[in-house]
């Protein structure tokens, strides 16, 4: 396989190029971005957390970057045990590809999706923010000084009027059984029309939908990503709604490194 073309430029440690690394049949695809920097150093610890992230850390980090996705595609995809040979079906993770979200101003923002078999096939959207001066993973809390509270509430009223319109839709078409599922699964309150909250008060006993993980987060050009994803039966995944909650810039208080792409972001003033 030839070697990967790199994309986009290098301007010092502002941004970034990056290639994709791919192996795997055309069935069972594995794709890693690998980034290149002024600061090699840098550039290797942000490579070497992409691959373990993406390939869940299952792999051997010992090994090169093609090596580790050959392990990883001979693991979900060959029965040497059993003389079967290659399963173009798989178990476990058996894909993953990449999008760069934002790669700009210090800052690499990418969407790694992983694809998993089993009795039946699913796929998953992760996140993962760095720093390019340092190759440090950031957190939240590194981007925006909003109170995590804060945040939080935000989030349990946005995920209540998305749901609300769902469960507004099954009203509306009579559907009571597929109702009842989404409403046990978002834990959804039809009197209060909300979603019920671990920390909403309440019966100790009484179940609830898990909390937002503000570590589920990315960035772009112009907004903060946030995440909210609550598995329905594979039959239903249709009703669930968008998993993606997006605030401008301008509706949440970037700071450190943010600041500029904010900054950025703004629209220019009326002359």
């Amino acid at each position: 396989m030839a070697a990967p073309g790199w994309a986009q430029a290098v301007a010092g440690a502002a941004q970034a190029r990056i290639a994709t690394v791919t192996e795997g049949r055309p069935a069972n695809r594995f794709k890693v971005p690998q980034v290149q920097l002024a600061d090699a150093a840098v550039a290797a610890r942000i490579n070497r957390r992409l691959v373990a992230l993406v390939l869940g850390g299952e792999t051997n980090p010992a090994l090169s970057v093609r090596q580790q996705l050959r392990q990883a595609e001979r693991t979900c995809c060959y029965d040497g045990e059993n003389g079967l040979g290659w399963n173009t079906a798989g178990q476990g993770l058996t894909g993953c590809d990449y999008t760069v979200l934002l790669n700009q101003q210090g800052l690499l923002s990418i969407e790694y999706s992983q694809e998993f078999t089993g009795a039946y096939s699913w796929e998953q959207a992760r996140h993962a923010t760095f720093d390019l001066r340092t190759g440090r993973q950031l957190a939240l809390a590194d981007l925006v000084a909003d109170p995590p509270a804060q945040l939080t509430r935000r989030m349990h009223g946005a995920i209540s009027r998305r749901l609300g319109e769902t469960m507004a839709e099954l009203r509306d078409v009579g559907d009571s059984t597929d109702f009842e599922i989404v409403a046990e699964n978002f834990h959804w309150d039809e009197t209060a029309k909300r979603v019920r909250f671990q920390s909403d008060p309440g019966p100790a006993e009484e179940a609830r939908a898990s909390e937002p993980d503000l570590e589920s987060f990315a960035l772009t050009p112009t907004e903060l990503r946030l995440y909210y994803e609550r598995m329905l039966p594979h039959v239903l995944l249709n009703l669930e709604p968008d998993n993606t909650y997006r605030f401008p810039y301008s509706r949440v208080q970037p700071r450190g490194a943010l600041l500029p792409v904010a900054a950025r972001a703004r629209p220019p003033k009326a002359k």
